[in-house]
C-alpha cells in the first residue's frame, strides 16, 4: 500500500507547456532546412557481422549541418521488404550488447550512433554499457545559439535517417517504430512528432522533459553539463532557460498520435520519475508506461528489452 501511495503524485502530474511564440515556426523551418541538405547514403554489407538471423550493413548518411552520421542496419533474413525499428542510445553511451539477441526477425533494425558519439561496439562488455565514460561536453556545445545547438542536431539527425532509410530498397517505411534510450529517447519523440511515417515509439528511461525541474532533481551528465555552463554563465542564464525551452518534449506533446510506450524506475536519479510521468500524463494517445519501484536507470535493460521489442513490434504489425 505504502508503494501505491508513493506513485500519486506521479499519476496526478500534469506540466503546462512553456513554448516561445516562434517555437513552432522555428522548427517547422528548422525542418524545412534539413530536408534541403542532400542524404548522400552509403549502405555497405558488412558479411563478418552477419548473424543466423539477419544481414549486416554499415550506413552512413549526411544529418543536420551536412554532418556524417553512421549506424548500422540489420536487415531481416526473414522478409523480402522488411518493415524497419529505429534504435537510439543514450547519452555519452553506446547501445546493450544485448540488445542484437533480442531483436525481432521479422523487422529490420537500425541502429544510429549519437553524433560525436564511437560506433557501436559489439564487444563491449556487457556490463560496461551502465559505466558513465567522462564527460563529453556536448550538452552545452552552441547552447547559446539556438541554431546550431547540440540536441537541435541530435533531434534533426533522426528526423533525417527516416528520409535516409526510404531511399533504401529492400526496407518497407511506411510505418516506422523508434525505440530510444534517454536522450535517444528523446528523439524519437522529437521524430514521432514531426513525422507521420512514425507509427509507434519506445521511450526508456526519457530526458529533456520539464527541464527547469529536471536541472533541479536529476543527477545525469546532461543535467551537470548544463548547470555547470549556467553557473559561469550566470548573465546567459535567461537566454539559456529560453533557449532549452525549444527541446523540452513537454513543448511537443501535443503533436504526437502515434501509441507511446514509456519505462521508468522510481529511483532513477539520472532521469527522474517524475518528468517521465509528468509527461506520460498529459499525451492523448494510446499510451502504456512500465513503473519499476525499485529500478533505476537500467531498468530498461534485461528481459525488458524484449518486452519493449514485442510491444513495438505488435503496433506496427497491428496498422
Amino acid at each position: 500500500m505504502a508503494v501505491i501511495k508513493s506513485l500519486d503524485r506521479y499519476y496526478q502530474n500534469f506540466p503546462e507547456m512553456t513554448r516561445e511564440k516562434n517555437f513552432i515556426p522555428f522548427w517547422e523551418k528548422s525542418i524545412v532546412e534539413v530536408k534541403k541538405i542532400p542524404i548522400e547514403p552509403e549502405v555497405t554489407r558488412n558479411k563478418k557481422k552477419d548473424t543466423s538471423r539477419f544481414e549486416v550493413h554499415d550506413v552512413s548518411y549526411n544529418g543536420f549541418l551536412k554532418t556524417r552520421l553512421h549506424g548500422i542496419l540489420y536487415r531481416s533474413k526473414s522478409v523480402e521488404k522488411s518493415g524497419v525499428i529505429i534504435h537510439i542510445h543514450d547519452y555519452n553511451r553506446t547501445f546493450d550488447r544485448n540488445l542484437i539477441r533480442h531483436l525481432d526477425r521479422s523487422f529490420s533494425h537500425f541502429l544510429i550512433t549519437l553524433r560525436g558519439h564511437s560506433p557501436f561496439d559489439e564487444k563491449k562488455p556487457e556490463d560496461s554499457q551502465n559505466e558513465a565514460p567522462s564527460s563529453p561536453g556536448y550538452m552545452v556545445e552552441n547552447i547559446i545559439d539556438l541554431e546550431t545547438y547540440y540536441v537541435k542536431s541530435v533531434y534533426l539527425d533522426t528526423l533525417k535517417s527516416i528520409d535516409m532509410l526510404r531511399l533504401i530498397k529492400f526496407l518497407d517505411c511506411g510505418r516506422i517504430g523508434i525505440y530510444g534510450k534517454g536522450l535517444g529517447a528523446a528523439a524519437a519523440f522529437f521524430t514521432a512528432a514531426f513525422s507521420d511515417r512514425v507509427a509507434a515509439i519506445i521511450c526508456d528511461s526519457p530526458q529533456f522533459i520539464n527541464i527547469p525541474m529536471t536541472q533541479n532533481i536529476s543527477t545525469g551528465e546532461i543535467t551537470s553539463e548544463i548547470n555547470d555552463i549556467v553557473s559561469i554563465q550566470k548573465k546567459r542564464r535567461d537566454i539559456i532557460k529560453s533557449n532549452l525551452s525549444y527541446f523540452d518534449l513537454i513543448n511537443f506533446s501535443d503533436r504526437i498520435s502515434c501509441p507511446a510506450y514509456f519505462i521508468t524506475g522510481l529511483n532513477d536519479t539520472i532521469s527522474p520519475t517524475e518528468c517521465a510521468m509528468g509527461l506520460f500524463n498529459i499525451l492523448n494517445v494510446d499510451k502504456t508506461i512500465e513503473v519499476y519501484p525499485e529500478g533505476d536507470n537500467s531498468c530498461g535493460s534485461g528481459d525488458q528489452i524484449e518486452k519493449s521489442i514485442n510491444w513495438i513490434t505488435g503496433m506496427l504489425t497491428a496498422g
